[in-house]
Formats: structure tokens, C-alpha cells, sequence
């Protein structure tokens, strides 16, 4: 009995160094995690603003496509009749 208490003592120190080292990285752990989080915090608005931006440049995209559409068949309509629209613009 006395051999073990002997030899539990001279592990004290190994165990201490031990339970001190996975403390340090349970808490290394924790930090690497809160930024983990932190940056798909992040990435998650960031693609949320992206995609709002392009619904909206889709949008406007539409009505730009709408116009074109439009002064197309401005054009198309003063070829067809013959008029020169453009000497209309200047008076």
C-alpha cells in the first residue's frame, strides 16, 4: 500500500501538467469556435446583401429590358411608316 501511495504521488505532476494542457485546449477549442461562428455570422449576411443586390439588379434589369423593348418598336414603327422621327426630336 505504501508502494502505491508512493508512486500515486509521483504521478502528481504529470496529472497536474496533463489536466493543465487540456484546459488550455478546451479554452483553445472554445476561441476557435467563437470565431468559426463569427465568420459564417458574417458569410451568412454577406450572401444575404448579395443576393438582395441581384434580385434587385434583376429587377431593374426588367425594366430596362421593358425600354429597350419599347424604343425598339419606337424605331421599328417610324421605319415602317417612313418618318424620320429623329427631325421631330430636334424641333
Amino acid at each position: 500500500m505504501d508502494e502505491t501511495l508512493k508512486e500515486a504521488a509521483r504521478q502528481v505532476p504529470s496529472l497536474t501538467v496533463l489536466v493543465v494542457l487540456v484546459i488550455y485546449f478546451l479554452r483553445a477549442l472554445d476561441r476557435r469556435d467563437s470565431t468559426i461562428k463569427s465568420i459564417a455570422e458574417t458569410c451568412h449576411a454577406s450572401q444575404q446583401f448579395a443576393t438582395a443586390a441581384i434580385n434587385e439588379n434583376t429587377r431593374v434589369l426588367g425594366k430596362v429590358g421593358e425600354a429597350l423593348d419599347a424604343h425598339r418598336q419606337v424605331i421599328a414603327d417610324a421605319v415602317r411608316d417612313g418618318i424620320d422621327r429623329s427631325t421631330l426630336a430636334k424641333s
